[in-house]
Order: C-alpha cells, then structure tokens, then sequence
C-alpha cells in the first residue's frame, strides 16, 4: 500500500460517510428515528463486514482479538450515542461543529503520545479546518443562543470518541487483515449499542415497513465502507494526517445537500466548504522544497 493510495482510502471513507446524511435525512422524513437508524448502520454493517471476512481474509479468528479491538468498538458505539444525545438537545449545525472537534482533538492526542510537538503545517491547516467548519455549518449564521450545556458536553464527547476511533485505528493491531478488523470491531459495537438501544427494529415489524433497505444503505456507507477505509489507510499515513483528512466529510454533507437535495447553501458555506478543502492540502505541501532558493534545487537535481 503506497502512501498516497492510503491518503486516498481515507478521503474516500470520510466522504462515504459524508453520504450517509442524504440517506438519514431522507429515513428521518418517512418517520425512522435516529436510535433505529443507528442500530441500522452497526447490526448490519456487522454482518455485511463478517460475510467479506469469510471470503476475503486469509487472517483466521482469534478470540483474543475481541479483547484488544474492544476499545475501538466502545469508541464507535461511543460516538454513535454521544451524537444523537447532542442532535436532540441543540441545533443540527452546532451539533456538527462539535462532533468535528474530533481534528484538533485527534493531533492533539498523536502530539502527546508520540511526544512530538505538531508541525506548524498542520497547526495552520487544524485554525482554518475550525474556521471553515463553523462556516461551511452555517453557525456563523444562527449563532449560540439558548444553547443547551448538555448538549454542549454530548457534542464534545462525540468529537473526542470518534477521535479516539481514528487513533485506535492506527495504533491498535495494524497489520490485521482489514476485513477481519472491520467486522471484529462493527459487529462488537453493534452488541454495545444494543446494550443502551435494543435492536427492537429487528422484530416488530419495521424492516418490512421500509427500514431494511434504508438500514443496509446506512450500513454500507456510514460503519462498511469508512471503517475498511480507516483501517487500510491510518497505519500507514498516521492519525494525525488522517484526522486532518477526515474532515472532507462536512465539505461532502455540503454539496451534496446543494446538487442532491436542492438546499440552499449560502455563500458563507461555500467559503466554509473551500476553506476545509485548502486546509486538507496544507498537511500535503512539501514547504521546503516549494520555498527552497532554485540554485538549491538545481544542485540537488544534480
């Protein structure tokens, strides 16, 4: 795996889950509630990871894997519950904000355990990253009043456990076989959720009314496909670029909410959107090479 094919695995699993608003909007619209859509995205993109186990990894099952791939699980399910717990108690916009607070968190967090201070590339890209964000939301637009605190906390929380997602997928059993981690660690945290939510969907009816093809939808692109993403690209380009990189699904919920779903996005937005994308590239730029005095260059095309 080159590092620019893992550079591109985790834009592509950020922006897969970046789709997944288009198809809980439209689940919200026909009257899914959030519990029963997240149960969704973790039952059976458990499964779905399982049955590509078993006809693509040559790695075998050990038991001991459910145990070191807990904390990854707990952190999924984790921020699954923290981010509807903050949905529920403040605006949408803001409960975004929150939750990507997860890219100066997950830098923050690769800084302290590899006790190395973060380039100042990435310190620029982390400030426009959180300027862009709050623009391309639109919370420079609706403001804070009568903001809940709780679910200030909650949005807080959901930013630093998915966070904690990206750095356990760099750092936790790296040279796992993907398919063999990602159903190990979906299907885990599946099970945990359900301890808080009970899958109650799964026998009163509701897939027959419509949720199973919106819940294999939301699995695929909201726990198969970014998760396999993450577990291929983060060990090899580290959790700090790929947190930094992850942020390229706020710019996807954007756009496809223009193109798509034909909402409006104001011109602020837009700046938001392209301030994210430029943020994303500054990590990428080789700085010495692009500011070096060109006799230097030519001596060492010598």
């Amino acid at each position: 795996m080159t590092y620019w094919r893992s550079v591109l695995f985790v834009l592509f699993g950020a922006c897969s889950y970046g789709v997944l608003s288009l198809f809980m909007k439209h689940a919200f619209a026909l009257g899914f509630t959030p519990y029963e859509m997240s149960g969704s995205q973790l039952v059976f993109g458990g499964l779905i990871m399982i049955v590509a186990a078993l006809f693509f990894s040559r790695e075998r099952f050990q038991f001991k894997y459910l145990l070191i791939l807990a904390p990854v699980s707990l952190m999924m399910a984790s921020t699954s519950i923290f981010y509807h717990q903050a949905v529920s108690r403040v605006s949408a916009s803001l409960a975004i904000v929150l939750l990507f607070q997860f890219t100066w968190i997950g830098v923050l967090l690769e800084s302290v355990v590899d006790r190395k201070w973060p380039s100042a590339a990435k310190w620029v890209s982390l400030l426009m990253l959180g300027g862009g964000t709050v623009l391309a939301s639109g919370l420079s637009e609706g403001g804070l009043q009568n903001v809940s605190v709780t679910g200030l906390i909650y949005g807080l929380l959901s930013g630093a456990t998915f966070a904690l997602v990206i750095f356990f997928s760099g750092r936790v059993l790296p040279g796992m076989n993907p398919y063999l981690r990602s159903a190990i660690t979906i299907s885990m945290a599946a099970v945990m959720l359900s301890i808080v939510y009970p899958p109650t969907f799964l026998l009163n009816g509701r897939l027959l009314e419509g949720l199973l093809p919106l819940g294999l939808l939301v699995a695929v692109f909201g726990s198969v496909i970014p998760i396999f993403c993450l577990a291929v690209g983060v060990p090899r380009i580290g959790n700090g670029l790929a947190t930094i990189l992850s942020a390229v699904e706020l710019p996807t919920v954007v756009l496809l909410s223009s193109f798509v779903l034909h909402e409006t996005v104001t011109l602020s937005q837009w700046s938001g959107v392209l301030m994210i994308l430029a943020a994303i590239c500054v990590p990428q730029i080789k700085w010495r090479k692009l500011f070096a005095p060109s006799h230097v260059l030519e001596k060492k095309g010598m």
